[in-house]
């Protein structure tokens, strides 16, 4: 062995806040990966729990890892948006607090972008599991779709011309997308400084300009239901994300603007009523938690 350094290939951000309860499981996942030339950095939002606790004891373990300490509760967009832009490798990842991989997902992934320039994120299939899963909706174009079990289709891939893309994201609207294996260099171009509900939404319309997202015919990527799902209260979980009171009540006004701008007319129109049905659901959502508040 000549002794030299082998750079890591892939930055892998991990956000969390109060996650004592699966972090565990989702850092042993990191590591046991095929592939061993990551760099992981977790970015804590201020945990109240024993987060800090667990992040500092595999910080010393393992020199790939980075554990940075928040002194201030941001929300989550802030939390997620402030890990792809620390990286410089040629990939990055995000993966949920409440997710865990199998030991060939980076190995996969990876291998499939090397051999496919054309695409910019690929991710496998995932497997829901947990208790909540039958309260897990994925929202479809005119409804919400129950999940009955762990085994629907909840990942496809986004390919096609812009427009056919765009519709894609807007029909099928659980953007587990969002935590594919991008390529380093068009996500932190897609990357958008405000604020907002549906941000990831966003970030994803944003980088599918720069090509297709693939989806690996297999699952190697498992996601608990135990998340914020499980909280109760829909303006609750709003309520966390440090948005402010309009963003707050009128949760997807701002990302409907961002479409209009962003899309442009033709696009915007052709999905109007898309946009109709998330503000009108949401409000009536709202309305609901605060009459049962009141």
């Amino acid at each position: 062995m000549n002794g030299k350094k082998i750079e890591p290939i892939i930055t892998i951000g991990l956000p969390t806040y109060n996650g004592e309860k699966t972090i565990k499981r989702t850092i042993d996942s990191i590591l046991a990966q095929t592939i061993t030339n990551f760099k992981l950095i977790i970015s804590d939002d201020k945990s109240t729990d024993s987060t800090p606790e667990i992040c500092y004891e595999y910080e010393k373990k393992d020199k790939r890892i980075k554990y940075i300490q928040k002194n201030k509760n941001k929300g989550w967009i802030k939390n997620f948006r402030s890990l792809a832009k620390k990286s410089n490798t040629k990939y990055f990842v995000w993966i949920s607090q409440d997710d865990y991989w199998d030991k060939q997902f980076i190995e996969k992934n990876l291998n499939f972008l090397e051999t496919n320039p054309k695409i910019v994120g690929s991710i496998s299939d995932i497997e829901l599991f947990g208790k909540n899963i039958k309260n897990y909706e994925i929202e479809g174009k005119d409804e919400f779709i129950e999940i009955k079990n762990s085994k629907p289709k909840i990942v496809r891939s986004i390919k096609g011309t812009y427009e056919q893309k765009i519709r894609n994201v807007m029909e099928f609207n659980w953007i587990v997308n969002f935590y594919s294996i991008f390529r380093t260099k068009e996500l932190q171009v897609s990357l958008i400084d405000d604020n907002f509900i549906s941000w990831d939404f966003a970030i994803t319309l944003n980088i599918i300009k720069f090509g297709d997202l693939h989806v690996l015919d297999e699952i190697l990527g498992y996601r608990d239901t135990e998340g914020v799902t499980s909280q109760k209260s829909f303006i609750n979980v709003l309520k966390t994300q440090k948005l402010g009171w309009f963003k707050t009540y009128f949760p997807y006004i701002p990302f409907t603007i961002w479409c209009l701008k962003n899309l442009g007319l033709k696009n915007f129109i052709k999905h109007y009523t898309h946009f109709q049905y998330l503000n009108l659901h949401t409000a009536k959502k709202i309305l609901f938690d605060l009459m049962k508040k009141y």
